[in-house]
């Protein structure tokens, strides 16, 4: 645990803690429940990713903490990629390291949506952040980058169409 749980007035109770593979995450018991599933609009928060150099290890640990079902998809290479959801919604991509990770730990990265991936990293480096994976097609059709902004904060961002879903996969 990298802190005891905290109460923020207006939000609820929140700790922040590590997984086995060492990525840190946050709970949080909500004062006002958690929020109703939409697909999120341009602008918003839309997806979480978490890279691990033990995703076996990863997906029993979230599917006991969250009671999440797991999705293996099709591989490339050696690469592992999982998806984890609850309640018929996808939550999380789940995926190991790149292999040339030597510098990388175990993390998660979150993703806004996007009308337009490289628009948007053409914006980010006219306002001081850094393109960090060029945009590129995803493993779903939509186009993804992940970016820095101007502090090195890294984020993503992610197209997805309005006839996309975040159903779980059949």
């Amino acid at each position: 645990m990298l802190s005891k749980a905290h109460y923020y007035p207006h939000r609820g109770r929140q700790a922040v803690l590590l997984d086995p593979d060492g990525a840190e995450f946050a709970v949080l018991a909500a004062e006002g429940g958690d929020p109703p599933e939409y697909l999120a609009a341009p602008g918003q928060w839309i997806w979480s990713s978490l890279l691990v150099a033990d995703p076996k290890q990863e997906t029993a640990f979230y599917k006991s903490l969250c009671d999440y079902d797991v999705y293996e998809l099709a591989s490339d290479g050696n690469a592992q990629h999982y998806i984890l959801s609850s309640d018929n919604y996808a939550r999380v991509g789940l995926n190991s390291l790149p292999v040339d990770s030597m510098r990388r730990h175990p993390h998660w990265l979150n993703f806004v949506r996007v009308t337009n991936a490289a628009d948007a990293a053409k914006r980010a480096v006219a306002l001081g952040g850094r393109v960090l994976v060029e945009p590129r097609i995803d493993r779903h059709g939509g186009q993804l980058a992940v970016l820095a902004d101007p502090s090195g904060a890294p984020f993503g961002v992610l197209e997805w169409s309005g006839t996309d879903t975040k159903q779980e996969p059949q």
